[in-house]
Parts: structure tokens; C-alpha cells; sequence
């Protein structure tokens, strides 16, 4: 009886210090919607892995990008509080400002403003127009996440 009682004992403790570390993790993702400055301090050695993952459930709406879907997608962004893209494994970006965008040749749509980073070896800061960041339309998976 002992036995079991300490199993039951241990499989709760474990259960705790699983569930913190999660709900510290969330705290770090959710701070990266505010500020995509504090993804350098995310000691994880993938944080735009670890932010999609988080994305990946959390997100109010996610979108797949493309050429075709590009401004009617944006537009639905504007609706949000947070619009996060994510590039494969290698950039992320937020939208900054849609008001402030310039015009894409490529993307055929007025790009907006934003700030991320492109994953070169280290994480590369970069703030410009999301079409200089995001790169031209291709076969890459990009990931549109909406949180409010």
C-alpha cells in the first residue's frame, strides 16, 4: 500500500513541475507577441521552433500565406492584436504598423511595416517592409498567426 502511495506521490509531483514549466514557457512565447525583441533572451536553441509550436495551438487563427491569399489575409490581420509570420524554421516576423506599407512588385499587395528575425547561423534583428524579411513567393511554408 505504501508503495502505491508513493508511486501516486511522485507521478503528482511530476505532473507539477511539468505543468510550471509549461505555463513558464507560455509566459516567454506571450512575451514575444509583445515585444519580438525578448525571442534573443529565449535560452531554447530554437525559439522560432518553440514560438511556433506555441503558435501552433495558441493562436486565435493561423493562415497558410501565399501570392493568392497575401491581401485578403492581411486585411484580415488588421481584425487582430498580434500578427506573427513564420518562414520554415528560419524567420519570424511581426507587424508593426499596417497603415506605414509599400507596395510589393512581387507579392502584388502593400506590404506593412514589421520586425523580426532571420536565422543565419544566429538570429538576425531586421525591421523593414515584411516583403524584404518574408523574402519573394515560393514553395516555403509561411505561416500567418492572428492572436488578440
Amino acid at each position: 500500500m505504501k508503495i502505491i502511495k508513493l508511486f501516486t506521490l511522485l507521478i503528482l509531483i511530476t505532473s507539477c513541475s511539468n505543468t510550471s514549466k509549461q505555463e513558464e514557457s507560455n509566459t516567454s512565447e506571450i512575451e514575444i507577441l509583445k515585444d519580438i525583441k525578448t525571442l534573443e533572451s529565449n535560452e531554447g536553441k530554437t525559439p522560432i521552433i518553440s514560438f511556433k509550436n506555441f503558435a501552433d495551438s495558441e493562436a486565435d487563427k493561423s493562415i497558410i500565406l501565399s501570392k493568392k491569399n497575401i491581401t485578403s489575409s492581411l486585411i484580415k490581420a488588421k481584425q487582430y492584436k498580434y500578427c506573427i509570420i513564420i518562414v520554415g524554421a528560419h524567420t519570424i516576423v511581426k507587424i508593426l504598423d499596417f497603415k506605414n506599407c509599400k507596395q510589393s512588385g512581387s507579392w502584388g499587395t502593400c506590404m506593412p511595416i514589421a520586425e523580426g528575425y532571420i536565422k543565419k547561423g544566429s538570429l538576425k534583428y531586421k525591421k523593414d517592409f515584411i516583403n524584404n524579411i518574408i523574402g519573394l513567393p515560393d514553395n516555403q511554408e509561411r505561416i500567418m498567426y492572428l492572436f488578440n
